[in-house]
């Protein structure tokens, strides 16, 4: 280097005569010491129940946790990217101590402890809420299609399952017979006991060919199997709980990612995958982990008042009548679910109950159990039915046909009819309170809760699509990304304050809040 060059002096060979901490040479608000400080308060006692007493030592779980967590919140979802990361990342070093599992071990051990994984996902949740980032009051809901990690292309109805098992089921037999009469060639030519020139690969190749045309076969079998065990109209081959999911304007095989966020610091405090292509059998479900899940978290605390109930917030994708009669059954959970039409009159469309006729313009008499048309007539209960699966009550009018508006009001000469649901109370009581000025504030928190998490999982952390297969396994997967969600709200959380997290969770002053206020 030439002399009195202003330049700082560089030397990346010299010799350390104390050895540095890894950790110093990340800044003190990173995101790994948090990971690090989180996964030491979280009960390891699972983990190590798991673990054989003969054999090969395996990594620490705490290591495997640690570098599992933080690569879920840094976008890094591969086993093979992490091996790659703990060869050149700092904060991947640190997180291991050095050590160097490949990413066949790491695989293995997120395989192994899926149900662990998700189990820690309340140990997370339990530090969110020591932090004081709950308070457990207002728990919107909502859902976001995932794609599986499977092909359309893979996706077969019965008929093609058919079809296609017939087709590899003919290839064996022409390539059977194919095979066959080289044999019988080779066997004129060289002898029985000898091969000529053909190398041992060949035959190899024709076993394997074989092998895997019957696999195939062997599967395809199955899945038509499946397919009627599970009363499905489609399957997908490469993973078989997947259902074609509608995503906006595309149809993909694909999940529903369920995930209930407290509004006060858009902490996920339940989540869950399901199969199905729509929302409202995930309800009551849902409702139950979240009730779960704050009874752990109220473990600890005193003084809670029995009477508060948690603000359980959904969209009218969630709203059916057997869901509110189930969720009234609920005694901590206050619903705010408002059902289709309704939210179609509040955001100002038309609706049929617009039209003269509606059935809405029709006063029922409680005592008569009939109701009363506006041309004074009666319209009386028939039967009880069932349309579209669903229960309801049948009334028609006998008199219709000298009404001057028939032809308006109904065209069937049986008479007007009226088709109500058995839960029609719990849909006007619901859309009564929805009403109220307040109830109108508390379901206003869903756009500015939840909508945001689900924003952040798929377009911030980039997480679009599942790289595990059948519906155990993405269970967990989806719970290792809303733990890296909240292990970064955490992280946003304490570095406002200016202090570790170790530091923050002993401020005697953070205490958990149940706020329904």
């Amino acid at each position: 280097m030439p002399k009195n060059v202003n330049i700082r002096p560089y030397n990346n060979k010299e010799l350390l005569l104390f050895p540095a901490s890894i950790g110093d040479y990340l800044p003190k608000n990173d995101l790994a010491h948090v990971v690090d400080e989180a996964v030491d308060e979280i009960d390891l006692q699972p983990y190590y129940n798991k673990v054989s007493d003969v054999g090969n030592p395996p990594y620490h779980p705490a290591l495997m946790i640690k570098i599992w967590f933080y690569g879920y919140a840094t976008r890094t979802y591969s086993s093979r990217k992490i091996e790659e990361k703990l060869y050149k990342d700092v904060a991947f070093i640190y997180l291991a101590g050095m050590q160097k599992p490949d990413f066949k071990a790491i695989s293995e051990f997120r395989r192994k402890n899926l149900s662990e994984l998700k189990n820690s996902f309340i140990d997370i949740l339990q530090i969110c809420h020591r932090l004081g980032m709950t308070k457990l009051g207002e728990i919107p809901l909502d859902s976001k299609v995932i794609k599986a990690n499977a092909s359309v292309s893979r996706t077969y109805d019965e008929k093609e399952l058919i079809k296609e098992r017939e087709t590899i089921e003919k290839a064996i037999r022409e390539y059977l017979e194919k095979v066959n009469q080289t044999d019988l060639e080779e066997d004129q030519k060289y002898g029985p006991d000898k091969r000529g020139n053909e190398i041992p690969e060949d035959i190899r190749k024709k076993e394997d060919r074989i092998r895997k045309m019957r696999q195939v076969a062997k599967q395809l079998k199955q899945a038509q199997e499946k397919l009627k065990q599970r009363n499905k109209k489609r399957i997908n081959l490469t993973d078989e709980d997947a259902q074609f999911q509608k995503d906006k304007s595309r149809i993909i095989p694909g999940y529903r990612a369920q995930v209930a966020v407290d509004s006060k610091e858009q902490v996920i405090v339940a989540n869950d995958v399901a199969s199905e292509p729509t929302d409202p059998s995930q309800l009551v479900p849902m409702a139950d982990e979240v009730i779960k899940n704050v009874k752990e978290l109220k473990k600890t605390e005193q003084g809670l008042n029995k009477k508060d109930k948690i603000k359980l917030i959904a969209d009218s994708s969630y709203n059916s009548g057997p869901n509110l009669a189930e969720i009234e059954k609920r005694k901590s959970i206050d619903p705010y679910i408002p059902d289709n039409k309704y939210q179609a009159k509040e955001r100002g469309h038309k609706t049929d109950e617009d039209s003269p006729f509606h059935g809405s313009k029709f006063i029922f008499n409680k005592e008569e159990n009939c109701f009363i048309c506006p041309e004074r007539r009666k319209v009386k209960f028939i039967k009880e039915i069932e349309h579209r699966g669903k229960p309801y009550l049948l009334y028609r009018c006998p008199d219709c046909k000298n009404c001057k508006y028939f032809g308006k009001c109904t065209t069937d000469k049986k008479g007007r009819s009226i088709r109500v649901s058995k839960y029609k109370h719990l849909i006007c009581k619901m859309r009564e309170k929805l009403s109220t000025k307040r109830a109108k504030e508390t379901y206003a928190l869903r756009k500015i809760t939840v909508e945001p998490v689900l924003g952040n999982l798929s377009q911030n952390l980039g997480f679009r699509e599942f790289l595990l297969r059948g519906l155990y396994k993405v269970k967990g997967e989806f719970s290792l990304m809303c733990t890296a969600h909240n292990l970064l709200k955490i992280a946003r959380f304490v570095r406002q304050l200016g202090m570790s997290l170790k530091e923050t969770l002993a401020m005697p002053e953070l205490s958990p809040v149940f706020d329904t206020s």
